[in-house]
């Protein structure tokens, strides 16, 4: 049911919306990597994220990372798209079973933890800036993620969940989310491996404990979603090292998925890009 509050909150998002800036200078001459989690079943879904990758992002791409459990289809789909398979499991030294997460109604939630830790970790890629876009996220026009000043691109949904931000308080001791503060969860996100490390410090620096395990034990079991990696890094990020925009995202269900030109074409007009949140349903419970 929508609350007034929630209609202000759209009303405020909209006027964000017409009165932001609508391009953005990149850097064209810095080189990042992508880094795409995934989780079968629907493969069709991961070719079009990377297609629109390749189309739409405003800056020089190395290599595109596919971060999978291993299966012979998910390889057998990195090779056949240039694109590097890395083993979930390799990356931090344990797997999503090391989590341990449960809500309270006995949901297994310790998977969706675990692919936020991986992109935390900061250890996939070569250089130091890397985007992370999820796999049911197609972009369908350009996308600029560093400007030519070196200031960082967050795309801002109008999203405003509580649970994230108590979270966050308790792990950064940051208080400062106003009603109209705009969501960084904006299904992709571009990280500095500085900056990430920086983050790691403070976390671990707050409780002398790892920074992963500092995330794990501040997560509340009634809660089904309770953190958020991007709510964390973006508010994390200094505001004068950042620019947001409004993500201008069309959602639609996997009975519209087509060919990435044909859903260029429709869509193209008025949205920046296009997410399927249910053709990966089962992505990290």
């Amino acid at each position: 049911m929508t609350t007034f509050r929630d209609y202000m909150r759209n009303v405020y998002y909209q006027f964000y919306k017409l009165t932001s800036k609508k391009y953005v200078i990149p850097a064209k001459e810095v080189v990042i990597d992508v880094v795409i989690p995934f989780l079968q079943p629907d493969a069709e879904v991961l070719l079009l994220c990377i297609q629109g990758v390749r189309h739409c992002v405003n800056h020089k791409i190395d290599k595109i990372y596919v971060v999978s459990p291993e299966t012979d289809l998910v390889k057998k789909l990195c090779e056949d798209n240039d694109a590097v398979f890395v083993d979930e499991t390799k990356v931090m030294g344990y797997g999503s079973e090391a989590v341990s997460f449960h809500t309270d109604t006995g949901e297994d939630r310790s998977g969706w933890i675990f692919q936020q830790l991986l992109k935390l970790s900061g250890k996939i890629g070569e250089n130091r800036y890397f985007l992370v876009i999820d796999a049911d996220h197609v972009l369908v026009r350009p996308h600029t993620f560093i400007s030519q000043d070196g200031r960082f691109v967050f795309y801002r949904s109008s999203d405003h969940h509580i649970p994230y931000y108590n979270t966050l308080e308790s792990l950064t001791g940051f208080t400062d989310y106003g009603f109209f503060t705009f969501s960084y969860v904006s299904r992709k996100m571009i990280f500095d491996k500085e900056i990430l490390a920086e983050l790691r410090e403070t976390l671990a620096g707050r409780s002398c404990k790892e920074w992963d395990r500092v995330i794990i034990e501040s997560l509340e079991n009634g809660e089904l979603t309770t953190f958020s990696e991007f709510e964390l890094y973006g508010n994390y990020v200094p505001d004068e090292k950042k620019i947001s925009l409004p993500w201008r995202t069309k959602v639609l269900s996997s009975a519209r998925l087509a060919p990435y030109e044909k859903l260029v074409d429709k869509y193209s007009g008025k949205f920046l890009a296009l997410t399927f949140p249910d053709s990966i349903e089962s992505m990290y419970k």
